[in-house]
């Protein structure tokens, strides 16, 4: 085991068996964790950089903690290599005897490690600033979905109230159409009424000249009658 683990040239290559499933994640997860993973090791190189640059023996140590945490992250594991050989740097620095003299190799890397670490610093700025924004843009949804919800609702009662409003109009439209017709009705039934009564007077009027007239007529008849009975009797009586 010790011999495969020293050995530089299996070191190069990485075995990596998964399921299908455990690599299709999710999206927003996977910059989670390398966000976390950005942020964790900027931490970690701020506290041992400098104890390194002053004490290369410090250099296994620290490249075993740092790998030792980097696997923990899916996403690190591709920052493995890099970080083994940049340990391997400080090892062979630290067999030369440089001891705790200033190096400018070191110096290089120390320099490299701060550019590492601003890099860092703005990866993270960048993916605070991208959760920020798609925080603020869903946040946007959110009231935009309320506002349009609450102009809905203020709208159906708004139509709600038209109706009952419409209703009531049609109703009293209808009461007065009906009152109306009523009234009518009754004017005529007065009227009718009316000429009832006055047609019923004209034929009373008219039976009782009438029955005045042939009264009349025979009374004239009778007298008419009496005349002739008369002269009849008083031309029997002159013969005689």
């Amino acid at each position: 085991m010790f011999g495969l683990l020293k050995d530089n040239i299996l070191r190069l290559f990485r075995i990596d068996i998964e399921a299908e499933s455990t690599i299709t994640g999710d999206e927003s997860r996977e910059k989670q964790d390398r966000t976390q993973l950005i942020e964790s090791a900027t931490k970690f190189m701020e506290a041992w950089g400098p104890m390194v640059a002053q004490k290369p023996d410090l250099a296994p140590l620290a490249g075993a903690l740092l790998t030792f945490g980097v696997r923990a992250f899916r996403v690190g594991r591709e920052l493995e290599q890099v970080i083994e050989e940049t340990v391997d740097k400080f090892e062979q620095q630290a067999k030369a005897g440089g001891g705790g003299k200033p190096d400018p190799k070191a110096a290089a890397e120390q320099i490299k490690l701060q550019g590492m670490q601003v890099k860092a610093q703005a990866e993270i700025q960048k993916a605070q600033i991208d959760a920020q924004t798609s925080q603020m843009e869903n946040q946007a949804k959110v009231v935009q979905i309320q506002l349009k919800a609450q102009s809905d609702e203020r709208k159906a009662v708004l139509d709600a109230q038209k109706g009952d409003l419409q209703h009531r109009q049609n109703v009293v439209e209808i009461g007065a159409q009906a009152l109306a017709d009523h009234h009518a009705r009754q004017h005529q039934a007065g009227m009718d009424q009316s000429l009832g009564v006055q047609q019923a007077a004209h034929e009373h009027h008219a039976r009782a000249h009438q029955s005045t007239l042939d009264q009349m007529q025979m009374n004239q008849q009778a007298q008419n009658e009496m005349a002739v009975a008369k002269q009849q009797k008083a031309n029997q009586s002159s013969g005689e």
